[in-house]
């Protein structure tokens, strides 16, 4: 039978992971930048596109850089790969506290998603009271992070637990019992992990689906109030919205793929999927930075922003280059060649 578990973790993924958290900080500190100093007229908006990056970020560099997991699926555990703050945080601990930020981000979708509900409404009176609902439900989603990840925290199996599971499991990974990198867990033995897994399931599909039907509910209120606001103010709005959705969505591929196949070579128990279900990591480890440029690449003022920074580093001055031309007479671009040849001596 062929062991979910390699004898040595594979060079390429530690490096594939570092690789991608150093592309995604500078990306991510440019969004980050954008967000603060150049969101003329977002007022209060921009706190939630920082919240939401924010907390992306921190998940995306807590596993590609701080404790990144390798994972020997089907067998629901792995090892952290974290050389240096592997040795102050252990596997079940940084599976805990990722899982507990990674919630978050599904906290700070929302509360964007009703931000922009509450601006469409504010045009409105008549909507101001389903605000309340919104409210309470931010408050639900912001507790739920901290029950995820305490729920994760109490799903660790003691060390006999574990030694019996892959003994008669997976036997040809009972070497890495030695590691104290390794981990692995078991809804039979530890009803919590079972648990923190519906749990989870059910947060991301009511969250999703309530953002889902914010930003359809918001389009509709813009729609029906077009006549009572200027044509800016509607497309700033539809802009925005629109923003804030494609960096949901695209994103959220990112992650939901990946996780839907390792959930697959899991139930399926297919060893030969290993390498490849862990691999997936690299999608779920990039999605910040996809997040972030989705950000940037669907604001025209941030475009507009982020080319004239381009230019000015690279110090393509084309508006004083074009100035330069102009200001030069015709008979001296045309005829310079020609009084080179008259201004030459004859031997």
């Amino acid at each position: 039978m062929v062991a979910p578990c390699p004898e040595i973790i594979p060079f390429y993924y530690t490096t594939t992971l570092h690789v991608i958290a150093t592309i995604s900080v500078p990306i991510n500190l440019i969004g980050l930048y954008m967000v603060w100093f150049q969101s003329p007229g977002m007022q209060g908006y921009k706190y939630c596109l920082c919240y939401m990056q924010t907390v992306s970020f921190l998940t995306e560099i807590h596993m590609s850089w701080i404790c990144p997991g390798y994972y020997f699926f089907p067998m629901v555990g792995g090892y952290n790969t974290g050389e240096f703050f592997g040795q102050f945080i252990s596997s079940h601990l940084s599976m805990s506290l990722w899982v507990g930020v990674f919630c978050f981000e599904l906290a700070a979708g929302l509360t964007c998603f009703v931000y922009r509900h509450n601006a469409a409404a504010q045009i409105n009176q008549t909507y101001s009271s389903k605000l309340y609902l919104d409210k309470f439900l931010l408050f639900l989603t912001h507790l739920f992070p901290f029950f995820t990840g305490i729920s994760m925290w109490y799903s660790k199996l003691t060390y006999q637990q574990k030694f019996e599971y892959v003994r008669q499991n997976f036997p040809q990974c009972l070497s890495w019992l030695a590691f104290d990198g390794f981990e692995v867990y078991d809804y039979h033995l530890n009803k919590m992990m079972a648990v923190t897994g519906v749990g989870a399931f059910a947060y991301v599909f009511i969250i999703a689906w309530y953002c889902f039907y914010l930003g359809v509910h918001t389009m509709i209120i813009l729609q029906r109030l077009r006549q009572h606001m200027s044509s800016q103010t509607f497309q700033m709005h539809r802009a925005a919205l629109i923003s804030l959705a494609m960096q949901m969505v695209i994103p959220g591929v990112f992650i939901i793929v990946p996780l839907d196949i390792c959930m697959t070579v899991v139930i399926t128990e297919t060893v030969a999927l290993q390498e490849f279900a862990t691999d997936t990591m690299f999608m779920v480890g990039s999605h910040s930075m996809c997040q972030c440029s989705v950000m940037l690449l669907s604001n025209s003022t941030y475009r507009r922003v982020l080319k004239e920074k381009i230019f000015r580093v690279l110090r393509l001055e084309i508006i004083a280059s074009s100035q330069l031309v102009s200001s030069v007479d015709p008979s001296m671009r045309t005829n310079s060649f020609v009084r080179a040849q008259a201004a030459t001596p004859v031997a």
